[in-house]
């Protein structure tokens, strides 16, 4: 556990939702057994719960994983009382880490976000973590402007199939993520709690004007790569009948060698040509002019 008191807050902040954290919070603190347990337990949907002491609320933010190059949902679950903003970490996020480091190190920055109230301190953690959002979809932009240009260009392959479908899939949980998000949020701008001052309201619609824009982007971005996908599903297919074609064209073209040989190749006395071995060479001949004539007339009907 970290802890950072400054005036009349404190903070706590868990790291993991283990049976240490959830056996002190027990212990420590008058919160309801639901809340409780939804700390204990896996993910949970966002929410707000308003009591007359505090609020308990459940927050979901992007993370995108380098390596894996796809976003997780980190979850943070935070009581909020008069005096004191508790957050549990269920997942991994380096922003939280870096608000408390920079607080230990920076008197100034700790007055500015620890020197009014709990519920302000509330709003800039929340404030903190939705800028956050802001890199991972710039790099989701930068994604798609690159399989754009892959698309486009003569190097694409069945791994863009991949980074197509893997970037969707990223924008369709990026979705999943905000959308929950702005409820949460509306509730947080109609809030009047001792806890929660109402003219703290002007700050957390500050912070759903973000969301919206950040879903508006979203959206966006989702229906781009739905046309990069139908764009590319068309030239996957137009190569595909192309390779075709051309397939088709050599079948038809040795078609009548096909025919001659098997025709030849019947053990039947009496066949032309058969007593003299220099008309093979004028049955090639007709042959090939026959292959030259199809090609002729695929060109003309631009088969080929």
């Amino acid at each position: 556990m970290k802890s950072i008191t400054h005036k009349s807050v404190t903070w706590h902040h868990f790291e993991e939702n283990d049976q240490k954290t959830v056996k002190y919070l027990d212990e420590k603190f008058d919160f309801h057994p639901l809340d409780i347990e939804d700390v204990e337990s896996g993910p949970q949907q966002p929410k707000t719960d308003f009591y007359k002491n505090y609020l308990f609320a459940v927050l979901h933010f992007p993370n995108y994983n380098k390596e894996e190059k796809r976003i997780h949902v980190f979850e943070l679950d935070v009581f909020v009382g008069d005096d004191y903003v508790i957050t549990v970490a269920k997942g991994e996020n380096h922003r939280l880490l870096d608000i408390y480091d920079q607080m230990t190190n920076d008197g100034e920055f700790k007055e500015e976000i620890m020197g009014k109230s709990a519920g302000f301190f509330f709003y800039k953690i929340i404030d903190e973590l939705t800028d956050s959002c802001w890199p991972v979809v710039r790099r989701i932009s930068t994604q798609m402007s690159d399989i754009e240009d892959e698309i486009y260009s003569e190097d694409t392959s069945t791994g863009t199939v991949w980074r197509i479908a893997l970037t969707r899939r990223n924008l369709i949980r990026l979705r999943r993520i905000l959308n929950p998000q702005i409820v949460v949020m509306a509730s947080l701008v109609h809030a009047d709690k001792s806890y929660l001052k109402k003219s703290l309201s002007v700050y957390f619609d500050d912070i759903q004007d973000t969301l919206n824009r950040l879903q508006s982007i979203t959206l966006g971005n989702v229906e781009v790569m739905n046309t990069l996908h139908n764009v590319n599903e068309s030239l996957i297919s137009q190569r595909t009948n192309q390779v075709i074609k051309l397939l088709t064209v050599i079948s038809v073209s040795l078609l009548p060698m096909t025919l001659l040989t098997g025709f030849y190749g019947m053990n039947v006395a009496g066949l032309p040509f058969v007593d003299k071995p220099n008309a093979v060479w004028l049955i090639f001949g007709v042959l090939l002019l026959m292959v030259a004539v199809f090609l002729a007339i695929f060109r003309k009907r631009d088969w080929i």
